[in-house]
């Protein structure tokens, strides 16, 4: 028997019994007992605040947002300097832990653009 007529028939006989194991599941599924979900959902009453907001005053709104620019301009916030690395879970599959040490994100970043 050739090659590929011998692919051919396996290739149907697979997709048919597939496609038989599909529709029985399929039925098996719409036939069974259908479990209602519920959802309990607790309602209440939340009042909308009467009082005002505060508004800040140019002056206010200025001197929060210096700080924010100052935070952000000495690395204070969202510097990586100076951090090491330090793993937390279980890596070896030996001994359930990784090795004790530290690494700094700049040999991570020395790998990375290698």
């Amino acid at each position: 028997m050739d090659v590929t007529k011998f692919k051919k028939i396996i290739k149907e006989s697979v997709k048919e019994v597939i496609q038989e194991e599909l529709r029985d599941i399929l039925l098996e599924a719409v036939r069974a007992p259908k479990n209602v979900v519920t959802e309990n959902v607790q309602s209440f009453n939340a009042q909308p605040s009467t009082q005002p907001s505060k508004q800040l005053t140019p002056s206010e709104r200025r001197a929060m947002f210096g700080n924010i620019l100052e935070d952000m301009q000495s690395g204070g916030m969202a510097s990586t300097e100076n951090i090491p690395f330090r793993s937390a879970g279980p890596v070896d599959p030996m001994n359930g832990q990784l090795p004790e040490g530290e690494l700094g994100l700049d040999q991570i970043m020395s790998l990375m653009n290698k």
